[in-house]
């Protein structure tokens, strides 16, 4: 694959401190571009059957269909050590455009949470764009008898012992949550963590803990069955999977305004022509209809964004992530 190299940057790459190789050009530079020319493999660090190896999976066979049939699309699930094991093999592999990394927010707080690292995920890693995209929501167990937020704030703040809080682990968005509500409620209540949300949902229908912090999917069935009390949601606005229930923030608690995403990253020094037309390709495939019911089949919404939105948000999250984790000095064990 040849590829002539464009020595502009685009300012907006300086403004967001993220790597030259990130933006493109000119617009439409890689209309042209004779990409990929042989299969493109997506590693993800989690376990298949996991939210971000399902969203990488079917992005995977859109994209085979957004090619043509002429390339195709693979997994490479590589779990362990926090994501690290699979970000050291995406940036262990040539830098040509057909090795990319798919994972979610915790990548990007490992520094924050004082985790030892070989690479700089905010520099060494292009954000390309976002698979999917979703809001969460606290629920909490009906035998509280709490029915919304107020009556769980009512209730804590008499009787905090009876109102511990399920998080998905430690650093987690859940845990990040859970303690700014203890913060800016002056609840002291107790914060267990899991390994991961589904456990921390079951300690929930168990009453082992009153409440969590979770992805709508898998909360769904147990909320429509009343098993579970949904009283927030994460988000700038409300959720159009559970309309009804308020986000923190018109609760008076901006908290998490952004949404919760799975991502799309390059190796540092990938072709900036490459992160463009797999960022335009990823936005083609996640608008094909059969895609985009399956996405919301998951209650979650396509990640449609630009590779400039998508760094954008990343930017965002990461300084806000870490803020939050030096407040509350929060730290993963070594």
């Amino acid at each position: 694959m040849t590829i002539r190299r464009r020595t502009f940057i685009h300012a907006g790459a300086v403004a967001l401190g993220m790597p030259a190789a990130a933006v493109h050009a000119q617009s439409g530079a890689g209309a042209a571009l004779d990409w990929p020319t042989k299969p493109v493999k997506f590693v993800v660090p989690f376990a298949p059957g996991g939210g971000a190896d399902v969203a990488t999976r079917m992005l995977a066979d859109q994209l085979r269909t957004v090619w043509g049939g002429r390339q195709s699309a693979i997994v490479d699930n590589k779990t362990g050590a926090n994501t690290i094991i699979a970000v050291n093999s995406v940036l262990g592999a040539p830098s040509d455009g057909h090795t990319f990394l798919a994972t979610i927010n915790l990548t990007f707080q490992l520094p924050h949470l004082g985790q030892k690292l070989p690479f700089n995920p905010m520099t060494d890693l292009i954000p390309v764009g976002a698979i999917t995209l979703e809001q969460l929501v606290l629920v909490v167990n009906p035998n509280l008898g709490v029915k919304s937020f107020g009556d769980f704030a009512e209730k804590a703040g008499k009787d905090p012992k009876a109102f511990s809080f399920g998080t998905f682990g430690v650093g987690s968005t859940a845990h990040l949550v859970a303690a700014e509500i203890a913060k800016q409620k002056k609840i002291d209540m107790v914060i267990a963590h899991y390994r991961g949300a589904a456990p921390a949902v079951q300690a929930v229908l168990s009453g082992e803990v009153a409440m969590a912090l979770s992805n709508f999917g898998s909360v769904q069935q147990h909320i429509a069955a009343g098993r579970l009390v949904p009283i927030a949601v994460t988000g700038a606005r409300r959720y159009r999977f559970a309309p009804d229930v308020p986000t923190l923030k018109e609760l008076g608690l901006p908290i998490m305004e952004s949404p919760s995403w799975i991502g799309v990253f390059a190796p540092r020094g990938t072709p900036a022509e490459v992160v463009q037309k797999l960022g335009a390709d990823m936005r083609a495939a996640l608008q094909a209809p059969e895609l985009v019911q399956k996405i919301n089949g998951f209650y979650q919404e396509p990640g449609l964004m630009s590779v400039e939105e998508f760094q954008a948000l990343v930017k965002r999250d990461d300084t806000y992530a870490g803020g939050m984790i030096r407040a509350h000095q929060i730290r993963l064990e070594q």
